[in-house]
């Protein structure tokens, strides 16, 4: 497993790198050039897309890559099954825009394309979902890794021509359909005969119990990579062997923001030249709040796992626990000012971390007692 993991992690680190730095750019030259109202509502509007995408597609991805993990071969009626009902949650979301656009005060067209191109990345994940079941990340990390640096490519000429915010929002979109198109086309052309019946119905049970979880993680960063293996998993001692080497990713983590600490005159000076002098407190406060990426890292190993082994309903539970000691944490600190806030958004990592760790711990226990 780890000979392929360390092949995997550097096409997922290396992906994870071209999407930073994209986003980074794309985002700074979209505030600076349309202005900081427009910016808002590129990103309100695309944040509401997000929310309704979320419930639409209802982490489809996740299921298909747990289901085919327990499956040998490929099963094409699994994958037509799961189109179908993404694309019937669609037409069904697509009436709301309108009136959740109303309501939250937020461009319906806007909103709209950006639902579209959620939708069919998530159709894009659902195709590359075979192969990461497989235990190979490397076809769907190059395909994002081209996606990302077209998109970033094309989005920067349009704002170069001076063109409309709304030609770089239909250019993503068109963009995530060509590449759900080519995702598709990876999968296997055999046609197999499995006695498996899958319905809309049964992949929607199953996805509800695990978009309760997207919308904690949405903001962590990926590493769905042992998420295939550990749903091959029934025994506990090797769950907790693949947990103890995961650590490692944890370590190598640290690196990251005790590096920035070394070279923060350095950092700094990037931060200023890149988006202007007014971001100057903001190269202060990024060299404390680098420090939540090693808990967010365990978090997510945490989420994955509670997900593979089937703690959905526990997760959840757990979530909105450390969400609303989260929350007071903040409250506190706003009406009494005992820290900065960047040292409240560490605080909070560290909560998600230690309420993630003891569910998954505490199972662990609970089935080595039985």
């Amino acid at each position: 497993m780890f000979a392929t993991w360390k092949k995997n992690t550097f096409y997922i680190s290396l992906m994870q790198i071209v999407l930073l730095i994209v986003n980074f750019f794309l985002i700074t030259i979209i505030s600076r050039e349309y202005g900081a109202e427009m910016y808002g509502e590129y990103a309100s509007a695309k944040s509401l897309s997000v929310l309704l995408g979320t419930v639409t597609v209802l982490s489809l991805a996740l299921v298909v890559t747990r289901t085919s993990a327990n499956i040998e071969n490929f099963d094409k009626d699994l994958f037509y099954t799961t189109y179908k009902t993404i694309i019937r949650n669609t037409i069904l979301a697509c009436v709301l825009v309108v009136p959740l656009s109303t309501l939250f005060g937020r461009n319906s067209v806007y909103v709209f394309i950006f639902l579209i191109g959620f939708v069919f990345n998530e159709m894009l994940h659902v195709a590359l979902a075979y192969h990461q079941s497989k235990g190979d990340f490397v076809i769907s990390s190059k395909q994002i890794i081209i996606r990302t640096i077209l998109y970033g490519i094309g989005g920067w000429l349009i704002i170069y021509f001076q063109y409309s915010i709304f030609w770089v929002i239909v250019f993503q979109t068109f963009i995530l359909i060509i590449f759900s198109i080519v995702a598709h086309n990876s999968l296997p052309n055999e046609r197999v005969s499995m006695e498996n019946n899958y319905s809309s119905q049964d992949l929607t049970n199953s996805g509800r119990k695990m978009v309760l979880t997207t919308f904690s993680a949405a903001l962590l960063s990926e590493l769905d990579i042992v998420f295939p293996e550990i749903s091959k998993l029934n025994d506990t001692e090797e769950i907790s062997g693949v947990r103890s080497k995961l650590r490692i990713v944890i370590l190598i983590s640290l690196l990251i923001p005790v590096t920035y600490i070394l070279l923060e005159n350095v950092a700094k000076s990037v931060f200023i030249n890149v988006l202007g002098s007014e971001f100057e407190n903001l190269a202060s406060i990024f060299s404390v709040v680098i420090f939540s990426l090693p808990f967010m890292l365990w978090s997510r190993i945490n989420i994955i796992f509670a997900r593979a082994m089937h703690y959905e309903i526990d997760l959840f539970k757990i979530i909105i626990a450390a969400a609303s000691s989260s929350f007071l944490l903040y409250y506190i600190n706003d009406t009494y000012n005992y820290f900065a806030i960047e040292y409240g958004i560490l605080g909070s990592q560290i909560l998600f971390s230690i309420f993630t760790s003891f569910l998954i711990n505490s199972h662990i226990k609970k089935e080595r007692n039985m």
